[in-house]
């Protein structure tokens, strides 16, 4: 029987594990996932090596090697464990616009419930049964609506790169969202907003205060209603395609589309 070897490329959710003989609890692919989830939330991406995840399940990096592959394999694994907590099942009688919004909003849910795994989106492409299943779920309505190949490739990448990109926003939060975070010293902005002189800074005195808000997830919606809208809005435009504004530039096949890593981060 052909067994894999310490760099086979194949996903680990098909890769059958190891024995192990220690009498110590199994390291099983929950609890493997549960410690790299914590790892990250905690120390961000660029902590999450085979060597620190050992450490934290309390075994030699050895052990670890026995039912992870490898570094990759890793990422593969957590991510799917991640994204398979997305609900994919969908309204079929809603508009495509309505329920590619509410994937977006489930997915952008699951990733701000994990801090750091839309972070490793941005390290890994996942390609595991979950992570396909929820690609298959957005360009599934697309495709209903009558978007061509090209559009709804494109449609499906702006979205799921909006969403992940904002989760991952959400977990490096800046120092201007902290701030605002803080009921009294987002007090102390606006005030200080207000006192500026309107003659220098006329655009700003009046809507600073509605800038600096703790309203992360009002933003997200209205960023997204503004996304999908277009997308629909250029579907039906037949002079003025932005979807299809670029000739040069070859149109992804169905799977390039189902597959992410086409620039930015993806599902």
């Amino acid at each position: 029987m052909d067994h894999p070897t310490p760099d086979s490329p194949r996903p680990l959710w098909v890769n059958p594990a190891l024995a192990d003989s220690d009498p110590r609890p199994p390291l099983t692919p929950p609890r493997v996932v549960t410690a790299a989830l914590a790892l990250i939330a905690e120390d961000g991406v660029g902590a999450l090596t085979m060597r620190t995840l050992a450490a934290r399940l309390g075994v030699v990096p050895g052990a670890l090697y026995r039912h992870v592959r490898n570094k990759q394999q890793l990422h593969d694994l957590v991510l799917d464990a991640v994204l398979a907590e997305v609900d994919t099942t969908l309204d079929p009688t809603q508009p495509w616009t309505q329920q590619t919004k509410t994937l977006a909003h489930r997915l952008r849910t699951v990733l701000d419930d994990h801090p750091g795994a839309a972070g490793l989106l941005n390290h890994r492409d996942p390609l595991g049964p979950h992570s396909l299943a929820l690609a298959e779920a957005f360009l599934a309505p697309l495709h209903t609506a009558g978007l061509g190949d090209r559009e709804a490739a494109l449609a499906f990448l702006l979205i799921t790169d909006y969403t992940i990109g904002y989760a991952a926003s959400t977990t490096s939060a800046s120092a201007n969202q902290q701030r605002v975070r803080d009921t009294a010293t987002r007090t102390q902005l606006h005030q200080f907003f207000r006192s500026l002189p309107p003659d220098r800074f006329p655009a700003l005195v009046a809507p600073g205060e509605h800038v600096w808000l703790d309203n992360h997830d009002e933003r997200f919606s209205a960023g997204l209603d503004v996304l999908v809208d277009g997308l629909q809005r250029a579907h039906h435009t037949p002079h003025h395609h932005p979807l299809s504004s670029h000739p040069t530039t070859p149109p992804p096949s169905p799977a390039e589309a189902a597959r992410p890593g086409n620039g930015a981060a993806q599902i």
